[in-house]
């Protein structure tokens, strides 16, 4: 019951910060300051090699205690009855409408949450690298940087891992570690409710782009998973947040938890540079012409952010420069696979067009999306498979229906028709709501002038989300048409559901082949490979092997980005660790810190000759993934 430590830290915060005059903005700031306290913590217990159950406990005993003290000093707990009454007048006052949306997106979160449950984290993203890294750091005691195959698990940003290592250490399982993205999917569309808000924009609207947040079909999708792509997003939009509130007032606070919101947004996920760079700009100019006007500047206000950004992600700064000079632990051949290596203005049309036909990853819909993409570029003359521009070669999921694919064709079509609107009615748009448009198309554009184009329409979602403001001011004026308006959030409402029941990955329906052949009903390790079932029976053999001979240091020989977590699920109470033999080029250098008790290998052959000792493989009849080399 360790876990009822952050329960209480968080909704502590809440209280503690809470503001008659905006609660929501109370809730984003707690989340701020709970997700700070998440990484410090995370991060000063890694340096002194004390990354463990007990040590977890104390520090969140000690900070729930402060947050307890100070609670009864301002007497907060009198909020309580105050949100209460608030709550029940404000749902009083709501339009039918803004009541469906707040209830639908009820349905959709309780949904997405007991789906989280039901089954564990399945991608290979999350069994390669998001959770594997989880499982090193905690039987490290440490998040310094070991010896991998798999690198992913070093340079990439923590801070969504840390959260979960502190969920799943203090509950001795993976039960909630999808409860993470969902926790911050409900955050995001509170924060986009208030931008709204910021710029001007009715409670209806507000409401409105909140409902549009939590149903997009991505949103959902990602929502049950150990990605992070929202988590990241939830601190993109809240930088955003401050960013205008820092341009109104001048409040120290305000720039803490605008250095909050940056630093973490970084500390999760590296496309947020991107995303934040059109803004950060945007701000800095509007900074500039506040300073020209008063004729005065609070240089306290800016080092705090600064300072705030540095302190969150030194740690891992440190880490990736110490291991390859490099601060985001990068080489050339790593940059050359993401980041474009021609630039022109065809180039970025090119990636424009095959970003957008990308989310048109539906039967029958796909190959046309394709033939689009295919005859659009012998139109301008630009190779749409070029390898400088394009990650592997350009393809259209025909079936995108889980957290790495999943479709938003239905938005995309109204996305698009939006755009139209904002341009033809442009003078009647209030300046706020303009320059937010203008920033997120920027952000687009520096997105596909960067970045190579991906198959992974994944790295859409914070687009969606931040145009859902745009996207719930255009639906607002539908509304004078009864009829038009009920048939378009009828279309939200179908493709959700829809989205929801037949999640490829983790279905609540089972209806292949429009999902995986998984079942509710089937065991939960068997539920780890719903999209790659064919390894399940190599998997299970080996583990039950594992466990049946007690072995505890597992000696691990996989390529660069094999399945490593489903043989360590067990490893939050126990001292059964993975210990890579084989090593990824900018870690080679790392040592092997410990003997093995035997090797575990995607490679075939008859044996292993490892530190003087034989390692014969006990599987040499399978042809199959996995195999698994003993002493004799």
């Amino acid at each position: 019951m360790a876990i009822i430590l952050l329960f209480i830290g968080f909704l502590g915060l809440t209280l503690l910060l809470f503001s008659n005059n905006n609660s929501r903005e109370s809730f984003v700031k707690a989340i701020l300051f709970f997700s700070f306290f998440t990484i410090i913590i995370t991060e000063i217990l890694g340096l002194f090699n004390a990354l463990h159950y007990l040590a977890l406990i104390a520090c969140w005993s000690i900070i729930d205690v402060i947050i307890i003290f100070l609670l009864l000093k301002r007497k907060s707990f009198n909020a309580i009855n105050f949100i209460k009454s608030k709550l029940i007048t404000k749902v009083k006052s709501l339009h039918k409408w803004e009541k469906f949306f707040i209830g639908f997106s009820i349905f959709i979160i309780v949904g997405v949450f007991f789906q989280g449950l039901i089954y564990p984290s399945n991608n290979w993203d999350s069994m390669a690298y998001h959770m594997p890294r989880i499982i090193h750091w905690i039987q490290n005691e440490s998040l310094a940087h070991y010896r991998t195959s798999i690198y992913p698990q070093l340079n990439s940003p923590p801070f969504a891992e840390q959260l979960i290592l502190n969920i799943n250490l203090l509950i001795g399982n993976d039960y909630f570690s999808n409860s993470v993205q969902l926790f911050y999917l409900l955050a995001t569309g509170l924060v986009s409710s208030l931008i709204a808000k910021k710029i001007g924009l009715n409670r209806f609207i507000q409401i409105l782009s909140f409902f549009l947040v939590i149903t997009l079909p991505e949103s959902i999708l990602l929502a049950s998973s150990t990605h992070n792509e929202l988590v990241m997003s939830f601190f993109v939009l809240s930088s955003i947040y401050f960013f205008i509130d820092t341009s109104r007032l001048s409040k120290t606070i305000s720039f803490l938890f605008l250095g909050f919101s940056v630093g973490l947004a970084i500390a999760t996920k590296a496309p947020a540079y991107i995303f934040l760079t059109v803004f950060v700009f945007i701000w800095i100019a509007y900074q500039l012409y506040l300073i020209v006007i008063h004729k005065k500047i609070k240089i306290i206000n800016y080092l705090i952010v600064l300072l705030t950004v540095l302190l969150i992600n030194s740690a891992q700064y440190f880490r990736n420069y110490q291991l390859t000079n490099h601060l985001f632990g990068l080489n050339e051949d790593i940059k050359n696979k993401y980041i474009n290596e021609e630039h022109s203005f065809l180039m970025l049309v090119s990636n424009v067009s095959k970003n957008i036909l990308s989310q048109f990853g539906l039967p029958k819909i796909a190959p046309i999306a394709y033939d689009v993409a295919e005859k659009f570029h012998k139109t301008i003359g630009f190779d749409l498979h070029n390898p400088k521009t394009t990650f592997l070669t350009y393809s259209i999921d025909p079936l995108a229906i889980h957290e790495n694919n999943g479709a938003n064709p239905y938005y995309m079509l109204l996305l698009l028709v939006s755009m139209w609107w904002m341009i033809f009615t442009i003078k009647k748009r209030n300046n706020m709501l303009l320059i937010f448009w203008i920033g997120v198309l920027l952000t687009f554009l520096l997105f596909c002038f960067y970045l190579k184009w991906e198959p992974w329409v994944k790295a859409h979602i914070t687009f969606f989300i931040l145009y859902a403001i745009v996207l719930a001011t255009f639906l607002e004026k539908l509304m004078k048409y009864k009829i038009i308006f009920t048939l378009t959030i009828t279309g939200f409402v179908a493709f959700a559901t829809l989205t929801m029941l037949f999640n490829y990955s983790r279905p609540y329906l089972t209806l292949p082949p429009f999902t995986s052949a998984i079942k509710i009903t089937d065991n939960r390790y068997k539920k780890y490979f719903s999209q790659f079932l064919k390894f399940y029976p190599d998997y299970q053999e080996v583990n039950e092997e594992l466990n049946k001979k007690r072995l505890k240091n597992i000696g691990i020989m996989f390529n660069s980005y094999d399945m490593e977590y489903p043989l360590f699920i067990n490893s939050y109470r126990s001292d059964v660790q993975p210990i890579h033999i084989n090593a990824n080029e900018l870690c080679n250098q790392l040592p092997v810190k410990e003997e093995v008790d035997c090797i575990v290998s995607t490679n075939f052959s008859d044996s292993i000759i490892y530190k003087n000792h034989i390692f014969y493989n006990t599987r040499r009849g399978n042809d199959g993934y996995l195999y698994l080399f003993l002493k004799k």
